[in-house]
């Protein structure tokens, strides 16, 4: 029996709600289910049953970056002369006029926080966050030629790190001699310029993971009680933080204790660092100069010396970062750092 093609029936209506939900949870953006959302009823009910959401944040343009735009993009001829210069140079002088203080408040607030977007969304229990990259990031990614990458996993304060980071990488090229008799990444003594270096690095991906934990307190504290695991990572692909299910209700149950928000300190911590000069990757082809693999845990965590291996050989993805980590764990020589909370 044929479809009249005359009929108004909207074929897709006639789908059971599980099966619409289940697509839902596959398609997981957020701007892409919100919108579905006002479409009619039904998916609004629908969307705000979705389970799996996934949510990037894009960064706010500043005033000269949109005078900037304009610049770059306006047209020849008239409108060009007698509207959009004008107009260009009116926002020009209107942003050399603002005060610091004006602009120390926007930068403050360079993404808008997803309450807005998340607020349609009922029984989310697994999310992910994409958070802008920025220019300065030392990442692959962006063409600078240094790497830095890292992990980390938080309950109500930070359990681990582990950060891999090179002065540069890149692919072997076929002219290059691999030194493949080598049985092993050579250790190497670091200078105390290489190993401020390694501190300034650390530090800086400490303070991003505590950043991004705040963030996901003040998620939760928009009533979404239904979440289980959480990830959030950037546009430079440079860090992750994720947190399991009992990670979540760990640091739940610590916010009910307090009232506010308040900034997620960073608490004392033992750091195992390893260091090679030059390291060469022969299974993905690649070189890293200076590779350096630190993992950083609460100094008032016992640990043994393969939990380390083992936290290090999980966090990162089968591609290189997993075969440098691996490699650079069983160099002979490591050194251990203490950092104060801050």
């Amino acid at each position: 029996m044929g479809i009249d093609q005359n009929s108004e029936v909207d074929v897709f209506d006639l789908l059971p709600d599980a099966l619409v939900l289940e697509i839902f949870n596959r398609v997981e953006d957020a701007k892409s289910l919100s919108a579905c959302s006002v479409l009619c009823k039904r998916f609004g009910d629908l969307v705000a049953q979705t389970q799996n959401v996934s949510l990037e944040i894009t960064r706010r343009k500043t005033l000269q970056e949109v005078s900037k735009g304009w610049h770059m993009n306006k047209s020849k001829g008239l409108i060009a002369r007698f509207v959009l210069k004008p107009l260009h140079a009116l926002v020009h002088r209107m942003v050399s006029r603002k005060s610091k203080t004006c602009c120390d408040d926007e930068d403050d607030d360079m993404f808008r926080l997803p309450n807005d977007l998340l607020k349609n969304f009922k029984e989310i229990r697994s999310l992910s966050v994409k958070l802008p990259g920025h220019d300065g990031d030392i990442s692959s990614e962006n063409g600078s030629g240094a790497l830095l990458k890292w992990k980390a996993e938080f309950g109500k304060q930070l359990e681990s790190c582990v950060i891999l980071g090179a002065t540069g990488f890149h692919k072997r090229d076929e002219t290059e001699t691999l030194k493949s008799e080598a049985p092993a990444a050579a250790a190497s003594n670091l200078t105390n310029k290489q190993l401020k270096k390694r501190v300034v690095w650390t530090i800086s991906c400490l303070i991003a993971s505590s950043a991004r934990h705040h963030i996901l307190k003040q998620i939760i504290s928009w009533n979404h009680r239904t979440i289980r695991d959480v990830k959030i990572s950037d546009g430079s692909k440079q860090g992750t933080i994720q947190m399991t299910e009992k990670q979540v209700v760990e640091l739940r149950k610590e916010m009910d204790k307090v009232v506010g928000l308040e900034r997620t300190k960073v608490p004392a911590v033992t750091i195992k660092m390893w260091y090679v000069p030059v390291l060469e990757l022969p299974e993905s082809g690649g070189v890293m100069k200076g590779a350096t693999l630190a993992v950083i845990r609460p100094t008032t965590v016992p640990v043994e010396k393969e939990d380390d291996v083992t936290l290090a050989t999980g966090a990162f993805g089968e591609d290189f970062t997993a075969e440098a980590v691996r490699k650079l764990v069983h160099t002979n020589k490591s050194y251990t750092l203490e950092m104060n909370s801050f």
